[in-house]
């Protein structure tokens, strides 16, 4: 018995093999050429806008659809992983509403989010805008500001969308939190820039704040004083 059961096993094996192999290939072929459907997410950015032009509003990163296609397309559609260009060549100053566009190979649905994007198209400005520090918190007890905390440099030349650039009267840093300092306090820190607002100069500003004992004069008193 166990030489039959043997022999139905192993006789002929690269044959079996083989047949077995066929199959499996053709029921791979049958079942992915079958049509499905598929939530995919393609990246998205925008290319091509003039020197001259800005853009107010972010793009997402990627947008949803709901595809359909034979699923060995859609096996595809995922291992080249394809991405979506919104060329703003012919792009002039006004709003625009961009549909997403998918590649041929399937046919998509649904948009599903989202189901546009809108940007302002606006002309390019720069403009030198003053730098002021964001504080806060509260110095350990018994202490208080002495004076307005010192910036350098105290000016920062900004590049951006013009309705949106001259807007704006001041910049600030990022905020210093002074909670338990006591006397003089000095940070490097970042500028907190609005979005589609570019900084044309210094990255990091050195913010100085002088605490002083509360109660006692003020700089500005002790020089009237004098």
């Amino acid at each position: 018995m166990w030489q039959r059961i043997r022999g139905i096993l192993f006789d002929n094996l690269a044959l079996k093999l083989a047949s077995l192999l066929l199959a499996l290939l053709l029921y791979a072929h049958v079942v992915t050429d079958q049509e499905r459907e598929a939530v995919v997410q393609i990246p998205i950015a925008a290319v091509g806008l003039a020197d001259t032009l800005s853009s107010v509003g972010e793009l997402p990163p990627r947008v949803a659809v709901k595809v359909r296609g034979k699923w060995k397309d859609l096996i595809r559609l995922d291992l080249t992983r394809p991405f979506l260009s919104i060329d703003l060549t012919a792009a002039d100053i006004s709003s625009r509403a961009i549909p997403p566009e998918l590649t041929r190979q399937i046919s998509v649905t649904e948009v599903l989010d989202p189901r546009s994007v809108d940007l302002v198209i606006d002309t390019r400005a720069t403009r030198v805008l003053p730098v002021k520090a964001r504080v806060v918190g509260t110095p350990a007890a018994g202490y208080v500001l002495d004076r307005d905390p010192d910036v350098e440099p105290d000016t920062v030349r900004v590049m951006g969308p013009a309705k949106l650039v001259g807007g704006i009267d001041t910049l600030y840093t990022v905020a210093v939190d002074i909670t338990g300092e006591r006397e003089k306090i000095q940070r490097q820190v970042a500028l907190a820039l609005p979005a589609n607002v570019a900084n044309l100069e210094t990255r990091r500003y050195v913010v100085t704040i002088m605490l002083d004992r509360a109660g006692a004069d003020s700089s500005s008193d002790r020089a009237r004083m004098r």
